[in-house]
């Protein structure tokens, strides 16, 4: 008797701790399976809430953009124009300047500073005293003052102009951007305001409507009393110190 009490605690013991398995394993799966469905709803909202971010611009929209990109269109193609007429010219004035120019026995051609005591190539690199005397070099001959100025503003314009090509080449991009029309609204503000930040001086003041204004004098200014002239202190311009190289 005692041997089949304890045969029978055994058995209820083991079933016990079966059932004590089964109510855990129970418990954990109603718990992830919850988990998963706070994950699934936190996913929906979230998905919901940018669907309702992502607004479509309006066919009205894109019309108004495209007739910015117009504009922008025509006022690079002038700023172009502008710019080639400018670098045709200070070409031109270089070309003379390099015609007058001191040619040396080697076949450069140089120039004198003001002062008498430089002289430079045309590439800007400095010939010694030891290889060139300045004073062989008449006054007859251009300044290297006035060459390289037209050296730096030729400088200038073709930086000018590849600004203008690079954005002539961005308001391409955008055309693509939106030609089917499947842009939203944010993603069409972005672009309009890149555009803007990108444009060149030389493009914007061709734009109707963006050209800088013209400082008008303030009235006050104007019929305020004379003040008495200011002491102009004498100063002395220093030489130019080249930086141009070869």
């Amino acid at each position: 008797m005692v041997q089949l009490g304890e045969h029978f605690r055994t058995v209820d013991g083991r079933d016990r701790s079966d059932w004590e398995r089964l109510q855990r394993q129970f418990a954990k799966t109603r718990v992830d399976h919850e988990r998963r469905e706070k994950l699934e709803d936190r996913l929906d909202d979230q998905l919901l809430a940018f669907a309702v971010e992502v607004v479509m611009a309006t066919e009205l929209q894109l019309q108004q953009f495209n007739a910015r990109l117009d504009s922008y269109d025509e006022a690079t193609v002038v700023a172009l124009m502008n710019n080639q007429q400018q670098l045709d010219l200070v070409q031109a004035r270089i070309a003379v300047l390099l015609d007058q120019a001191y040619i040396m026995d080697d076949g450069r051609r140089v120039f004198k500073t003001e002062d008498g005591t430089q002289v430079f190539d045309e590439f800007g690199q400095e010939v010694d005293a030891e290889t060139l005397d300045p004073s062989q070099i008449s006054a007859a001959h251009p300044t290297w003052e006035k060459y390289s100025s037209n050296l730096r503003e030729q400088t200038q314009l073709l930086a000018q102009r590849q600004e203008i090509l690079e954005f002539q080449e961005r308001l391409d991009e955008a055309r693509d951007q939106t030609a089917d029309g499947q842009i939203s609204e944010a993603e069409l503000d972005t672009l309009d305001a890149e555009l803007l930040d990108m444009m060149p001086p030389s493009v914007r003041e061709q734009v109707p409507g963006m050209e800088v204004p013209t400082s008008t004098p303030e009235l006050s200014a104007v019929f305020a009393k004379p003040a008495a002239p200011a002491q102009v202190q004498s100063t002395e311009v220093s030489p130019m110190t080249p930086t141009l190289s070869h």
